[in-house]
């Protein structure tokens, strides 16, 4: 195909992330590093909400079990769980990383998640608990730049 089949827009600037909702399979969420957080509608071509951070959010994660939950990771060294019904205010506020989070990312069940942040850790995350139950670190590691559960939550993957 030389043509795209649809062309989504709502800002000018580059994108940084883009997710399918896993269950809800037209809505696409993207973040982008004018700090906006829109979420698509892909059967009609348009935009449905649009979320304005105040600062830029480099990775998101839909919850595979909670399909309306969605977890941003953000350059103010926090993560935020949001409800695509109502973008208003965060459900839950993920502290303890001290610089950058590049990037997140939920465990099978959706009880859980895993970040990875420029402070060279790597925290796992209750899905409604504001701080980290688990944090990796060590000599060697270098900044964090992706993370990933392994398909059956047995192993976390970093780099």
């Amino acid at each position: 195909r030389s043509e795209p089949v649809v062309t989504l827009s709502w800002g000018s600037e580059s994108v940084q992330s883009v997710r399918f909702n896993p269950v809800e399979r037209h809505v696409l969420a993207s973040t982008a590093s004018d700090r906006s957080v829109v979420l698509h509608d892909i059967r009609s071509g348009t935009a449905i909400r649009k979320l304005v951070m105040n600062k830029r959010s480099n990775a998101m994660c839909w919850n595979p079990m909670e399909a309306f939950n969605f977890v941003l990771a953000n350059e103010d060294h926090n993560l935020y769980t949001f409800d695509m019904r109502r973008m208003d205010s965060a459900k839950c506020v993920h502290k303890d990383h001290v610089s950058a989070v590049m990037d997140v990312d939920f465990s099978p069940t959706g009880r859980e998640f895993v970040s990875g942040s420029y402070d060279r850790t790597v925290r796992i995350f209750r899905y409604n608990e504001g701080r980290s139950r688990e944090v990796y670190h060590g000599k060697r590691m270098q900044r964090i730049f992706s993370v990933a559960f392994s398909g059956d939550a047995k192993f976390v993957l970093s780099g």
